[in-house]
């Protein structure tokens, strides 16, 4: 009997273990559609979620630089030299949890659109956000999963959206807590981050002249 009772208890745990990246998907997506920043917050390993916005930025404004064919081999040189520095005040922005719960809406967040050159739109881009309100959308949610172990799960999002329109969310398990560690973009909002940096390195030029 004491057999089949520890049996029955290890089910229990397992079966808690298996549920628990989906309900911290939910209770995630809840804070989120709330526009609960500290939730949200509370929510996120922030140093390692810096790391992966980091990268992804850094990458934007290398191809930033890249697609500038008005460059010479020194002034490119330059600013490949300085791409760190400009997108460090980026991703800074990012990581404030008010602009944060705008991006894991799916929104390009309004702050960091500044003063737009003439003729381009300051809407934000919208790719669809995060949401598991439903039992239906966090069950497709929950299609997406990728299992890295026991203790890392990917989900991608919207999960109807194109592969290359989703963001890929990192989940890790610490402790007794799933925590963000990772974000991927999608293409359109590395575009956006890339025009933002081209700006940027401009403004960095003109004042180089003065």
């Amino acid at each position: 009997m004491r057999w089949w009772c520890g049996l029955f208890a290890l089910l229990l745990v397992w079966i808690g273990y298996a549920l628990s990246p989906y309900v911290a998907l939910y209770r995630l997506s809840e804070a989120v559609r709330t526009g609960d920043a500290q939730a949200v917050a509370d929510r996120v390993n922030f140093r390692t979620l810096r790391l992966s916005i980091s990268r992804q930025a850094i990458a934007a404004g290398l191809d930033a630089v890249a697609a500038r064919r008005d460059l010479s081999p020194r002034e490119r040189q330059m600013l490949t030299d300085a791409v760190t520095g400009l997108t460090e005040p980026v991703v800074t922005a990012l990581l404030m949890p008010e602009t944060l719960v705008a991006l894991l809406r799916g929104s390009w967040p309004r702050q960091l659109d500044g003063e737009q050159p003439e003729g381009e739109a300051a809407d934000p881009v919208r790719t669809g956000g995060l949401s598991g309100r439903t039992l239906p959308q966090l069950l497709k949610l929950a299609g997406t999963a990728e299992m890295r172990g026991f203790r890392t799960v990917i989900f991608g999002y919207p999960p109807d959206a194109p592969e290359e329109n989703r963001f890929r969310l990192r989940l890790r398990l610490r402790g007794w807590t799933w925590r963000v560690t990772e974000l991927e973009l999608p293409a359109e909002l590395r575009e956006r981050i890339s025009r933002q940096l081209l700006r940027a390195q401009r403004r960095t030029e003109t004042r180089r002249v003065r």
